[in-house]
């Protein structure tokens, strides 16, 4: 019989009991007497304690009660030990998760749950390797994964895009007789449409249609997500739709996908009505809904209606992010209303919200439109001075200014200072220096980037190729025009009649 002390734990730990007396040190000396008549009793007591402990997210009191249980000579059972990993395994103390698994493992009982947790545990601190390791361990002490092991680790595979590890554990599961499960299909297809295999993503969604396993509410977020970035809306609302047939219910995150694919194809009223449905469904919008459905009407031209619902967030209580800021921020300066960006800017201060490189790139991008690049670069210099890292993008926008102003040697600067944070110029970084030189007539460097893009895998845009033949031409250059336009038409770009014309009067004239 178990003593009746331990129907007085959970209220003892969850402080309803107070006693100088009544201590879990006590309980776990009483327990442990060697007088005590069965040994089954004691190791009961301790795992009931070590339970009610971890009822009470006492992570501590069980770890010492786990300790004693097993230095008093009593195996506590599998239960009481995955209780115990698994609340470690929360913690997010991956070291202290491993040497409790080692430690323990061959001192109390434990099953495949166990080794479930830990794999768990390593797959999400991005060490999928050592995953692998447990299972084949697994394997060698005679035990057989079951479904959610794999599923944990397709599903670490597909996030790290080793999607042709994933397949092979799916293959697998289904020698070895396991049933893959609607969260096994997600995590798979999830790794497909990551990858850019979206054939591959759709067909397994057939398949598991055709086997038995219906979509749960992740698998169709995915698959309606990967529509809208396709621009396929009819077909993503389709699948909504289908959601409520099957009586799949849908969450702010269905809801939020939906917004933004409306949103991005321009469709800002019809977004605006999916959140008074989405309201009506009793889904309270997020700041990223709001944030979502600000972009839509910023970018089309709806500024004084994304104000709006700028004040309507903050009235239900939701706090205005950075983004948030970006986005108006943003729409304001593209639409020129300085003053409207300048109150944002200063409340936005007034908050604790620190300007982001976004918010500067943005400001940049706001002063090179006016034609104000002198401010723009001192916005630029302020920024690298309060320690904001300018990105590639913040590059960009202050090389686009710079060869609009013709300043190819403040551009050249620029260049040099990416190359030495080892930022990579992206194609239209490229493009943007190439035509620049080419309208100061300099060959030498529009040729010199031209062939750098090229040796580095990037084509250069069929402007850029124009640019640089013209300017050759003009300069005499007839052997490299010839030679670049070659290049272009193998490259896959079509050359203008007029481009033909222009190597081809410079040849006649040579």
């Amino acid at each position: 019989m178990v003593p009746k002390s331990i129907g007085f734990l959970h209220p003892f730990l969850s402080n309803r009991i107070t006693s100088s007396f009544f201590t879990i040190s006590s309980m776990l000396t009483y327990s442990t007497q060697p007088n005590l008549k069965s040994d089954s009793i004691c190791g009961l007591s301790h795992d009931a304690i070590i339970n009610t402990s971890l009822q009470s997210q006492l992570l501590e009191q069980s770890l010492h009660s786990f300790k004693l249980m097993v230095l008093k000579g009593y195996c506590p059972s599998s239960f009481s030990f995955n209780n115990v990993l698994g609340l470690l395994a929360k913690s997010g103390n991956l070291d202290r998760t491993w040497w409790f698994f080692t430690e323990f493992l061959g001192r109390s009982h434990f099953d495949v749950y166990s080794f479930g947790i830990t794999i768990k545990a390593f797959c999400e601190n991005g060490n999928v390797s050592k995953g692998f390791e447990l299972l084949a361990q697994m394997e060698r002490m005679g035990m057989s994964p079951n479904v959610v092991i794999y599923t944990i680790l397709i599903d670490a595979c597909s996030k790290n895009g080793d999607i042709e590890q994933a397949k092979v554990l799916f293959s697998k599961m289904d020698d070895l007789g396991l049933v893959a499960n609607q969260y096994t299909y997600t995590v798979m297809i999830n790794g497909f449409f990551k990858k850019g295999y979206k054939k591959d993503g759709f067909e397994l969604y057939e398949k598991m249609k055709l086997v038995g396993v219906f979509p749960s509410l992740y698998t169709y977020n995915s698959l309606i997500n990967e529509y809208c970035k396709d621009g396929k809306l009819s077909i993503a609302f389709k699948l909504f739709n289908e959601m409520s047939t099957r009586g799949v219910s849908c969450n702010v995150v269905t809801y939020n996908i939906l917004i933004g694919g409306l949103c991005r194809k321009r469709q800002v009223s019809k977004a605006e009505r999916l959140l008074e449905e989405m309201k009506q469904a009793h889904i309270n919008p997020t700041i990223r809904t709001f944030n979502l459905l600000m972009d839509g009407l910023c970018n089309t031209g709806k500024l004084e209606k994304a104000l709006s619902y700028f004040e309507k967030l903050k009235l239900i209580g939701q706090s205005p992010t950075s983004v948030t800021y970006n986005i108006l921020i943003a729409g304001f300066s593209k639409a020129g209303n300085s003053f409207v960006v300048s109150e944002l800017v200063r409340e936005m201060e007034d908050r604790g919200i620190s300007p982001s490189k976004v918010t500067y790139t943005i400001l940049m991008d706001a002063f090179v439109r006016s034609d104000d690049v002198e401010k723009a670069y001192q916005m630029f210099h302020l920024m690298k001075r309060i320690g904001s890292v300018p990105d590639q993008h913040t590059y960009g926008v202050l090389i686009h200014g710079l060869c609009m102003k013709g300043n190819m040697v403040e551009v050249s600067k620029l260049y040099k200072s990416m190359v030495e944070m080892h930022l990579e110029p992206n194609d239209v970084i490229y493009n943007t220096m190439i035509n620049g030189y080419c309208k100061e007539c300099n060959s030498y460097k529009a040729l010199k980037f031209l062939e750098e893009m090229i040796k580095k895998g990037v084509t250069p845009s069929l402007a850029s190729y124009g640019f640089t033949i013209e300017v050759l031409c003009n300069e005499g250059k007839l052997t490299e025009a010839k030679h670049l336009l070659k290049e272009m038409i193998e490259a896959g770009l079509k050359p203008s009649e007029s481009l033909y014309s222009k190597v081809g009067y410079a040849k006649s004239c040579a």
